[in-house]
């Protein structure tokens, strides 16, 4: 009786090894696909700044400034 005990005991531990292997697996999936879309906004964003910003530095008139004169 007690063998058995200690080998149901045993696997219980092994079985909550498992369970938490699996779920540490599953965050390190959701860490990766959320840095995967972070990566994507992020270039989005990078786009868009450039351009926002070449057609600001594009808008300006510098020739009717006077405190370039």
């Amino acid at each position: 009786m007690a063998d058995n005990l200690t080998r149901t005991g045993m696997e219980r531990c092994m079985l909550n090894e498992l369970i938490g292997s699996f779920l540490d697996i599953r965050v390190v999936k959701a860490i990766t696909w959320q840095n995967v879309d972070m990566r994507g906004v992020s270039a989005g964003v990078a786009a868009v700044a450039a351009s926002t910003m070449t057609a600001w530095v594009q808008s300006m008139k510098f020739t009717h400034r006077p405190q370039l004169n």
